[in-house]
């Protein structure tokens, strides 16, 4: 089982990187462009705290299963301040009056959610687009982990 889900929060990661790359260049056209703060900006942002929200709950989820290891310690918390950051300068971003104002609040929350999921990915030895090919959870002692179901 821990398998499964180490492989859904790795390939969840792809989404939550695309996801991040499409509210960049949405909210950038928006600040740029003077648009309002509309749909496609709200959807955007909206898609991506939602998938960085899901990356985490399998990541809680995997470590609640017994993968943990020390180099853990570091990741998760960038994954959360990553979260917070994307979550709170998004809600301020929507409390704004300017929409362009409200467009580059946005985009510095998602490129400071970006720096820092790329910071707490480094944090267990990982590049965001590679891949390993089996779970880490063997760093923890759990055996499981390195047997495919």
């Amino acid at each position: 089982m821990i398998n499964g889900i180490f492989h859904a929060h790795s390939g969840v990661r792809y989404l939550v990187l695309i996801a991040a790359l499409v509210a960049v260049i949405v909210l950038a056209m928006g600040a740029f462009g003077r648009r309002p703060f509309g749909k496609a900006s709200r959807i955007s942002l909206a898609a991506f705290t939602g998938l960085l929200d899901l990356q985490i709950t399998l990541g809680i989820i995997m470590v609640i299963f017994g993968c943990f290891y020390g180099a853990l310690m570091g990741h998760m918390m960038m994954m959360i301040l990553a979260a917070v950051a994307a979550h709170g300068l998004s809600v301020y971003a929507r409390k704004q009056a300017d929409p362009r104002r409200a467009h580059t609040i946005a985009l510095v929350g998602v490129a400071l959610a970006l720096a820092l999921i790329v910071g707490g990915i480094g944090a267990i030895g990982r590049s965001p687009v590679g891949t390993t090919g089996r779970a880490t959870c063997t760093a923890a002692g759990n055996p499981s982990a390195s047997n495919p179901a």
